[in-house]
């Protein structure tokens, strides 16, 4: 008596389970939410998925073998129906590379041979053996709904047909097995369970550090291009302060000679076209920029005298003039910021015969950045207003630059000079009458 009232409260007590766990059923709203509840693309699983379709086929072949030779013609029926889908299974999941249809196949499969051993009590383990099988197919699935939710059908399957009176129905199972089929498969479902929540846990708790990785790496990165970027304007904000302060410096220069103003800045945006001109990168040209502006910051050691007379100079006085470049460099000699600087202004009137000065330095010998300054000092000076002579024409000035290729100048600065100049139709590239 004892023994039917625990197992009509044990019933009861499945069965509320059950329906608690199919209300879950109502929350899904579509088909698309559908497949993200009951299907998943895990590579795991799709591994999984190979390993189990393969696994099955050559299982469904083997008892199609045996249950030939016992003579059970329904079992060979079986095992020749779920074989050959497995390995349609097996050949779809590895075309697609999606588990989809081997779980949607496991999931029918499962339900379908319980129903056949309900209806035929089928061979001895064979419910039990499709019993585990439908817990396999649920491990596949991430979500824990699915698990419970599919499980739970089944188990709803099983005591309709062992302790409902739909049983009549179903294959005359003994007493038995009536009681020992649905506890024991309650006992896989909770074992099941425990290793699902285990399993649940452990993958949580490797999404929730993925997670906090991946937001660590966003942080970092947002910092990184935060950093990047306030370095990057101090880096430009530094470079135009250097520039405007080297232009006002020029000024400066270009003041003390009233016959030569604005020709620093001339000479600067010459030079800057030129190694634009023979393929120098945007920093090089800046630099050369640079230099170009300082290239006479040795005259303020000039007496201004010198500078301003109007009458040829002696001997003595030009001798004055030439000492500028060296005044240059012992004045910009400590700046290490633009280690050139300093011989770009020292160097600027070396000519490729070697008759410049004042190193007498000649053809390669002279840095390449000095030979540009050169060639844009001597253009300003032809094409602008000097105290003892107007701008020469542009015809001139072409013809000068040509005939000191080789002597005064360096072939292939020069050469791109005189390509500048052709291209100057206009004869835009000289002293402006408001800068003079």
């Amino acid at each position: 008596m004892r023994s039917s009232s625990f197992i009509y409260y044990l019933k009861c007590q499945v069965l509320s389970f059950i329906i608690n766990l199919m209300t879950d059923i109502n929350e899904i709203s579509s088909t698309e939410e559908l497949k993200k509840k009951f299907l998943s693309d895990d590579k795991m699983t799709l591994l999984l998925a190979k390993v189990v379709s393969a696994t099955m086929f050559v299982l469904g072949m083997i008892m199609t073998v045996t249950t030939y030779l016992e003579g059970n013609q329904a079992m060979v029926a079986v095992s020749l129906t779920y074989g050959p889908l497995f390995l349609i299974a097996f050949i779809v999941t590895m075309i697609t590379k999606k588990p989809d249809f081997f779980l949607v196949l496991g999931y029918i499969m499962s339900f379908a041979m319980e129903f056949v051993f309900l209806i035929t009590g089928g061979q001895e383990g064979f419910g039990i053996f499709w019993m585990c099988i439908i817990s396999l197919f649920t491990f596949f699935s991430n979500q824990k709904r699915v698990f419970y939710i599919v499980n739970s059908i089944y188990i709803l399957l099983v005591i309709l047909g062992f302790w409902t009176p739909l049983s009549h129905f179903c294959y005359d199972f003994s007493d038995t097995m009536r009681v020992r089929f649905p506890l024991l498969y309650m006992i896989e479902f909770i074992f099941a369970i425990v290793i699902k929540t285990r399993l649940s846990k452990v993958e949580s708790n490797r999404n929730i550090l993925l997670n906090n990785l991946i937001e660590l790496q966003d942080n970092l990165q947002q910092q990184v291009e935060v950093r990047t970027k306030e370095l990057q304007d101090e880096k430009n904000n530094s470079e135009k302060l250097l520039i405007e302060l080297t232009q006002a410096l020029a000024t400066t220069i270009d003041a003390k000679d009233k016959y030569t103003s604005g020709h620093s800045k001339r000479v600067a945006e010459y030079s800057k076209m030129l190694a634009a001109a023979l393929g120098k990168d945007v920093k090089t040209q800046q630099e050369i920029y640079l230099f170009a502006l300082l290239h006479d910051i040795g005259k303020i050691g000039i007496p201004d005298g010198i500078i301003n007379k109007r009458e040829k100079l002696t001997e003595e006085e030009y001798a004055e003039i030439k000492k500028h470049p060296q005044i240059g460099y012992e004045i910009l000699k400590s700046i290490s910021i633009l280690p050139n600087l300093k011989t770009g202004v020292r160097w600027h009137h070396e000519r490729i015969d070697g008759k410049g000065y004042p190193d007498g330095l000649k053809g390669d010998g002279i840095p390449e950045f000095a030979k540009i300054i050169s060639v844009a000092d001597a253009y300003d000076a032809m094409t602008s207003n000097r105290s003892y002579r107007d701008s020469l024409p542009q015809d001139v000035v072409r013809s000068e630059i040509k005939r000191q290729i080789g002597t005064q100048f360096d072939p292939q600065v020069a050469a791109k000079m005189l390509e500048i100049i052709d291209n100057d139709k206009d004869f835009q590239l000289r002293e402006q009458p408001s800068q003079s």
